[in-house]
């Protein structure tokens, strides 16, 4: 279960990280403002 959990977090990291490439700064940027203003509420 470990190695499952750990795989799903790099593959995580691993897609994020593609995303921010691929996507100009203000589309994620946005995107991250809206979610931590979501939880903020």
């Amino acid at each position: 279960m470990e190695n499952k959990n750990k795989e799903d977090r790099e593959w995580m990291i691993r897609y994020w990280a593609k995303y921010i490439r691929n996507h100009p700064d203000k589309v994620w940027s946005r995107q991250q403002k809206e979610l931590i203003d979501s939880l903020v509420d």
